[in-house]
Formats: structure tokens, sequence, C-alpha cells
């Protein structure tokens, strides 16, 4: 058995384990409150936040909406901070989806509610921006959301929560002939590192397409587009050597008005190898084994050897059964016999047995 648990775990890694932590994604607000600890133990944050989106928001069409927090690292150490774009504060159901809006990017290369962004010393407010598009005309409602901890100070350790007020965004219907994206575009969020991407954009009422990207430097640049067919555009964004971001827009442009989409965000990643579960399994296994091996050993050291002897010594027990038992009767001492030899008819055996009362003369009850 020391054999198949030493095989065992020899064939299990660490890297067999995962790492936890939330991440990026879609949530609801209530996880904010209660994702990382008890709710009741929330204290309210200090930040400020407040949300920005542009003069005309039309449905259909791709919408940038920014997100400000300000008082970053004045009144808490935060380090790390998950923020929520939301529909509503009911904290269930009340992510932008559940209000009729579509989340095109999040701003990291995903497209959830939900992201995770770190901070540092030097800053003072943080910006994330989400592309959201409308599927109907009207007033909605959106809410910032944030929750953090304290790395120092009296309240190190203690999770903090914020909730922003609501910023009421009228959509409205696209204007006659506008130069626009088609209803049924949706961007491209991520791709493999080193991968170039060539993209084909679905436009309605554009002669012309541009296309502009930027790295995180910031730094702007003009791609090849080409027209493959009436209404749509080809074209490719370099590859990236390194797990990063880029950014890309269309400028578009026709016999109506002309329109400039909000900066798409394309993440570049390396796809994580899938899990070997059998290492983990192995794992449980040999655990199960060493800890049977423990229990065993455990009983085997709190039993002593003279216990032991006692257990298994009856001694007394077999003496006092057979101190009960009738003992076997035993032949007497043989009559000696007469000078003439044994009497007619009779033997040795009986003889040994009745020969002294054959002498006494009361065998059978008659005289010598």
């Amino acid at each position: 058995m020391l054999l198949l648990l030493f095989v065992l775990i020899l064939s299990t890694t660490f890297s067999a384990a995962e790492p936890g932590g939330n991440g990026d994604g879609l949530r609801d607000m209530q996880c904010g409150g209660a994702c990382h600890g008890d709710a009741s133990q929330n204290a309210s944050s200090l930040l400020t936040l407040s949300i920005e989106f542009p003069e005309y928001v039309w449905v259909g069409q791709p919408t940038e909406v920014i997100v400000e927090i300000g008082g970053v690292n004045a009144a808490h150490d935060e380090h790390l901070i998950g923020l929520f774009l939301l529909s509503s504060t009911n904290a269930n159901g009340d992510t932008p989806l559940d209000d009729g809006w579509e989340i095109l990017s999040d701003g990291q290369g995903g497209s959830g509610n939900y992201v995770e962004m770190t901070t540092s010393s030097n800053q003072a407010t943080v910006e994330q921006t989400w592309v959201l598009r409308a599927n109907e005309v009207g007033t909605k409602t959106l809410f910032a959301s944030v929750h953090h901890g304290d790395s120092s100070g009296p309240s190190e350790g203690r999770p903090f929560f914020g909730v922003s007020q609501g910023f009421a965004v009228n959509i409205d219907p696209v204007p006659e002939n506008l130069a626009r994206l088609h209803d049924d575009f949706t961007p491209v969020t991520s791709r493999e590192v080193g991968d170039e991407l060539s993209m084909t954009v679905h436009t309605t009422y554009a002669n012309a397409v541009e296309i502009e990207w930027r790295t995180e430097d910031g730094a702007v640049m003009q791609a090849v587009v080409n027209s493959t067919a009436p209404d749509y555009w080809q074209f490719t964004l370099p590859a990236t050597l390194t797990p990063s971001i880029i950014e890309w827009r269309a400028i578009l442009s026709g016999e109506g008005p002309s329109q400039t989409t909000p900066w798409f965000v394309l993440g570049s990643q390396i796809t994580p190898e899938p899990v070997n579960e059998m290492p983990i399994y192995l794992q449980g296994v040999a655990m199960g084994l060493l800890l049977f091996g423990a229990v065993l050993l455990l009983q085997k050291q709190s039993i002593h050897p003279e216990e032991v002897m006692k257990i298994y010594d009856e001694t007394s027990t077999i003496e006092a059964i057979e101190s009960n038992q009738t003992p076997e009767q035993t032949p007497p001492s043989a009559a000696p016999l007469p000078e003439d030899g044994l009497p007619p008819g009779w033997t040795e055996e009986q003889w040994q047995w009745y020969g002294h009362e054959y002498l006494a003369g009361t065998y059978g009850g008659d005289g010598q």
C-alpha cells in the first residue's frame, strides 16, 4: 500500500489546482455586498461615482458610457476596485441586460457589467468605459456601484460598498439616412496573442468607412479598409506579442449625417490550458489512502502487548470449565488371579472389573 501511495502522490502536480478569484463578468449588485464576506459588515465607501454618455443616444446604435471614480487613494488605500454598471439597485436582476441593453464591450476585452481595476498611488480618479446598445426608444436609468477594501489605517481589512445616484439616459429614434452600423453588428472582443484579426463591418447608408485603431500608449493609426460588397467593409488589426488591448473605431459617412462609433476594445490573451482532472482525482485517492493508513497506525499503537496477551489468555476460563466437567472413569486395579487361572467363561476385561467381587463371593449375589 505504501508503494501505491507513493506512486499516486508523485503522479499529482501542484499545477492541477485552479486559483480562485472573482474576475470580470456579469454580476448583480448583491455580489458587491456579499461576495467577499458578511454583508452586514460593509462600510460605506467614500469614493464618488458619476456616469457620462453622449448627448444623443440612438436606438440600435453603439453608445459609449463612461463611469468615473473620484477620491481614489484619498480616503482609502484600495489597490483593487470592483466596479458595477447597473440598471437598478434592486440587488437582483439589475444588470443592464435586464433593462433592454446589450453590452458590446466592457472596456477590458469582455462583455460583462462588472470589472476589476487596480489603482496606483498617483491616481486621483479612474475611468472605465462600456459600450452599450439599447433595443427600444425611451428613458432608461443607469447606476454605478463599487466595492473594495482598505489596506491600511483604522479601516484596514474592512469591506466597503457604494452606489451612485441614478443617471437617466434618453434613447431616441435613429435619424433618417444616418450613416451607421447595421443592427446585427457585434464586435469581436478577444483573440489569441500573436494572431492578426481580419474583421468585416456591415453598415447602412454608408458610402465610405475609415477605421482608426490605437494601442495602450494612445497612438492613433489608420487601417486599410476594403469594400468587399455593398455595405460590407473589411480591415485587419495587427497582432500583439503579449496580452494587451487594442481599441478601434469606425468613421462612417454617406449622403445623410456622418457618425463616429465609440472605441471598441479588442483584448489579446493566451488561452489557458485545459485542466487535467485526473491528477486531482489521484490526489484525492492518495489522501484517502494516507488517512486510512494513519488511522490503522494509530489503532495499532493504542493497544499494548500486555493487553493483547490478556485478551487472548483464556487459561483460567478453560480450567474452570474442566473443573466442572465429570472426570472420565478409570478402570480399577485388577484382583489377583486364582491358582488355577481365570474362572471358566471369564475374560481378562471382566476379571479386571469384577475380579474383586468374585474373590469376595459377592459377584452375582452368590458366595465363592
